[in-house]
C-alpha cells in the first residue's frame, strides 16, 4: 500500500516541478501575514545564532507568517470587522456629569460650583422631557457628592469619553441643546412675590390691562413712567415682531408689596425687578432663583432689555427701547369725570330685598369662652356645682326672661358642663354661640349699628335666638345657694364679761366702750361687678383697674396684656 504524499512533500514536488522536474501536480498554497489572534510559532530548539545574510550583505530578519491552504472558490468571504468609533476629546476637560429632574436643582448645583471655585461649567437640556444634564471640570469625587447633595444623579466622566453608570457618552450630552442662566431661571416654577422692599419695578401686560394696571399704581402713590419697546423672542424661534408699552414703577421708598402681588395676579401680565448684577435683565418678581444676583449676569447688549417671566404665557424676550421714558399718557391715567351730586341714597334695586340676620355653624369660628347662656331649668345644676369652684366666687348674672347670662371676669366658663358657650364679638358686648358666625358677614360698624350697641346692655345671638341683657344690676353667682337674709349673730356682754371689763377700766385708768366706732370694709365685690361689666364690654384697660382694686393683681395683667394685644391690631 501506498503511504500518503505529506505536505512537506507536495510543498517539495511544487518546487521541484516549477525547476524543471516531473512529479506529483502541484498544491497551490497562500502565504499570509500572522493574524493577531494566532500563537506565535514555536521557536526551532537550535536557532541559528545569526539571521541569514543577504546578497547585499545585510541581515534578513524576515517577516512571520503561516502557510496554510487557500480558501475553496465556493466559500464566501469572512465579514469585515466594523470600525471603532472614535470620539475627538472635547475642548474642555469635564470630569463629572449630573443629571437633574429639574433646572432649579441645577441652579444651586452652579452656586455651589462657583463657591468651589470650578466657575467653569456648560448646562443641556436633555430631550422629550425636563431633565436638565450640568458638566463641570471640578474633580470626579468632590463633583460627584456636590451634584449628588443637588439631588442629581452624578456621573463621573471617563477618559475615552464615556459616562460611568451611566447611558450614551459625552459627546451625545454636549449635542444636546445648551441652556445657560436664562433659560435655566426661566424654567423655575413660579410662586407668590416675596415682601423684599424694591423701589423700581417694570411691568409688562396686554394693552386691554394698561389703564388699570396704572391707575392702580397711581392709587398707590408711586411714580409711573411708559416706555415703548419693540418686543421679540430671546430664543430666536418667533421672528415676528409687535410694538407696546412697558410699565415703570418707582416709589419713594419701596413700591407697596400689595401693588406688587395685585398686579402680579393679573393675567399676561409680569411684574420684574431688575437684577442687581446687570440692571438690563427683567426678572419676573414670582421667579424665585436659589442662587445670588451675581451668577444671573447675562451680556444683555447696549440699547436692550432681556425680560424672563412666565414661560406658559411667553418665552423669554427681548425689549428694544424705540425712545426715552415719557410720562403716562392722559388716556391711561383715565382721569374720571366729576360725579353728580350725590342724594345720601342709594338706587333702587341696589339692596338686597329682604336680609335676614342669621347665625349659621362655622368650623372656622373661634371657640374661645367669654360668656354662658344658661336656662331657667339648668340654674338648679349650677346651684349644685359652683359652691367652692373660683368660678362661684366671681361669676355674675344677668337674668332675662326663660334665660340668664353668666358672665366671668377670668376665663372660668369655659370649664363649666353645660349651657351654651358664647365667645364675645364685638365691638362692645356683642356675644354669639361659639363655632358660629353670622350670615350674612357684618363688619363691626354694621353690627353696632344693627344689633343698637350703646353700652348699656349685652347683646346675645345663638342658633335659635337672639335676647338683649341689661348690664346693671348684675346678680352675684353666689345668692343661688347663699340665704337671703344676714346670718343672725349674738352681740352684747355676759356678767362676768362686764366685771373683767370694769377691773381692766380700773387698772388702766380709762374707760373703754362697749360699742366700737365701726370702720368702713372695702368690699371687692363692687369692684368686680365693675371688671366684669367694663370685660363685657371689651374694655380690657377698664377692666385691669377695676382688678387691681379688687386686689386681683393677676388678672388686672392679663386684662393690660389684652388691651396691648387690642391696640397692635387695630389699623
Amino acid at each position: 500500500m501506498d503511504r500518503p504524499e505529506s505536505p512537506l512533500r507536495r510543498l517539495l514536488n511544487r518546487i521541484n516541478s516549477e525547476s524543471g522536474t516531473a512529479g506529483t501536480p502541484p498544491t497551490p498554497f497562500v502565504a499570509r501575514p500572522a493574524t493577531r489572534a494566532a500563537p506565535p510559532p514555536t521557536a526551532p530548539a537550535h536557532p541559528p545564532a545569526y539571521p541569514p545574510r543577504q546578497p547585499g550583505g545585510g541581515s534578513d530578519h524576515g517577516i512571520r507568517f503561516s502557510v496554510r491552504p487557500a480558501r475553496p472558490p465556493d466559500e464566501d468571504a469572512p465579514a469585515p470587522v466594523p470600525p471603532v468609533p472614535y470620539s475627538p476629546p472635547p475642548a474642555v476637560d469635564w470630569r463629572v456629569a449630573g443629571r437633574f429632574p429639574a433646572a432649579h436643582r441645577a441652579l444651586g448645583a452652579v452656586e455651589a460650583l462657583r463657591n468651589a471655585g470650578a466657575a467653569e461649567w456648560s448646562c443641556h437640556a436633555e430631550p422629550g422631557g425636563g431633565t436638565v444634564w450640568l458638566l463641570s471640570v471640578i474633580g470626579s469625587a468632590v463633583g460627584a457628592e456636590l451634584l449628588a447633595l443637588h439631588g442629581a444623579q452624578a456621573l463621573p466622566v471617563l477618559p475615552h469619553g464615556a459616562l460611568a453608570g451611566g447611558p450614551g457618552q459625552l459627546a451625545d450630552v454636549l449635542s444636546w441643546p445648551r441652556l445657560d442662566v436664562v433659560d435655566l431661571v426661566s424654567r423655575l416654577p413660579l410662586a407668590p412675590p416675596d415682601s423684599t422692599a424694591r423701589r423700581t419695578l417694570h411691568v409688562l401686560t396686554a394693552p386691554q390691562l394698561l389703564p388699570s394696571v396704572v391707575r392702580q399704581a397711581l392709587a398707590f402713590g408711586v411714580e409711573v413712567s411708559t416706555l415703548a419697546v419693540r418686543v421679540r423672542s430671546l430664543e430666536g424661534a418667533d421672528s415676528a415682531e409687535r410694538e407696546t408699552t412697558l410699565v415703570s414703577l418707582e416709589g419713594s421708598d419701596a413700591v407697596s408689596h400689595a401693588l406688587t402681588v395685585a398686579l402680579s395676579a393679573l393675567p399676561r401680565t409680569a411684574v420684574c425687578r431688575p437684577v442687581v448684577s446687570c440692571e438690563r435683565l427683567l426678572l419676573d418678581v414670582r421667579l424665585h432663583p436659589p442662587v445670588s444676583d451675581a451668577l444671573l449676569y447675562s451680556p444683555v447688549p447696549e440699547g436692550e432689555l432681556w425680560l424672563v417671566g412666565d414661560r406658559e404665557e411667553w418665552p423669554p424676550l427681548r425689549l428694544e427701547p424705540l425712545g426715552p421714558p415719557a410720562p403716562v399718557p392722559t388716556r391711561l391715567a383715565g382721569v374720571p369725570p366729576e360725579p353728580p351730586s350725590s342724594t345720601g341714597e342709594l338706587p333702587e334695586g341696589a339692596r338686597e330685598p329682604s336680609v335676614e340676620v342669621r347665625v349659621v355653624a362655622d368650623a372656622d369660628a373661634g371657640t374661645a369662652v367669654d360668656a354662658v347662656l344658661l336656662h331657667d331649668d339648668e340654674l338648679p345644676l349650677l346651684r349644685r356645682y359652683l359652691p367652692g369652684r373660683p368660678l362661684g366666687e366671681a361669676g355674675f348674672l344677668l337674668p332675662g326672661p326663660g334665660c340668664h347670662l353668666l358672665l366671668e371676669p377670668a376665663g372660668l366658663a369655659r370649664d363649666l358642663p353645660f349651657g351654651i358657650p358664647l365667645r364675645r364679638l364685638g365691638p362692645g358686648s356683642l356675644f354669639l354661640e361659639c363655632a358660629h358666625t353670622l350670615a350674612p358677614p357684618l363688619p363691626p360698624s354694621a353690627r353696632a349699628r344693627l344689633f343698637a350697641l350703646d353700652g348699656t346692655s349685652a347683646v346675645v345671638c345663638w342658633h335659635g335666638g337672639r335676647h338683649r341683657f341689661p348690664l346693671t344690676p348684675m346678680v352675684p353667682v353666689w345668692t343661688l345657694w347663699t340665704p337671703p337674709d344676714p346670718v343672725e349673730v349674738s352681740s352684747g356682754l355676759s356678767k362676768a364679761g362686764r366685771e373683767l371689763l370694769d377691773a381692766l377700766e380700773t387698772l388702766a385708768g380709762t374707760t373703754t366702750s362697749p360699742h366700737p366706732t365701726p370702720t368702713t370694709l372695702h368690699d371687692p365685690g363692687e369692684a368686680l361687678e365693675r371688671a366684669t361689666r367694663l370685660r363685657a364690654l371689651g374694655d380690657h384697660e377698664g377692666a385691669a383697674e377695676a382688678y387691681r382694686s379688687a386686689g386681683d393683681l393677676l388678672e388686672a395683667a392679663r386684662r393690660y396684656e389684652a388691651a396691648a394685644l387690642d391696640a397692635t391690631e387695630e389699623p
